[in-house]
């Protein structure tokens, strides 16, 4: 590989396809079942007026109010969750080159993108790939830094098509790789 030449790693059609349905299927779900949470809470709170009016126990209303509030609340973050995540799977580009690798995380705005994972690291830096949750990691810090380097970046990606062709060539040429 020259110089020049640039190897351009992202999800396949069929990776991407498939984040896209999971996004459209949970959303699809999550938005009905919080539509039908929120459509009983007026239900909820009128039971707890009359047994309020009725001297009865009222403890069961409240905890069913809270209950319908966390799960609205969660369900929430969990979609959100997916929002990002089919992000990450369609903006997400690692680029191999002579000199390093880079990820990019195209569709979220800079400072997301480098909280996810966006950055170069240079051959002679990467001193560990590992899988961490949902995703891969390539961690900086192989050669001894100097006091006026930054510190290195932790490069993160979800997937991406011929992954083994990536991981081999990280390993081939990564001096500094250390095997934990």
């Amino acid at each position: 590989m020259s110089v020049g030449s640039l190897l351009v790693f992202r999800p396949s059609f069929a990776q991407r396809a498939m984040a896209v349905l999971l996004f459209a299927g949970s959303w699809m779900v999550g938005v009905r079942a919080m539509a039908q949470i929120l459509a009983h809470l007026p239900a909820l709170r009128v039971g707890l007026a009359v047994a309020e009016m009725n001297g009865d126990a009222t403890w069961s209303f409240y905890v069913a109010m809270v209950a319908s509030v966390a799960a609205l609340l969660a369900g929430g973050m969990l979609l959100l969750g997916t929002l990002l995540g089919v992000l990450l799977v369609e903006g997400s580009h690692v680029l191999v080159d002579e000199l390093g690798i880079a990820v990019e995380h195209m569709a979220l705005p800079p400072f997301l993108a480098r909280r996810f994972g966006a950055g170069r690291l240079s051959w002679k830096r990467i001193s560990r790939i590992t899988r961490r949750g949902f995703f891969f990691v390539l961690e900086g810090g192989g050669e001894a830094a100097q006091v006026l380097e930054p510190k290195d970046p932790t490069l993160r990606f979800l997937m991406v098509d011929e992954l083994e062709r990536l991981v081999l060539l990280v390993i081939e040429r990564s001096p500094n790789l250390r095997h934990d």
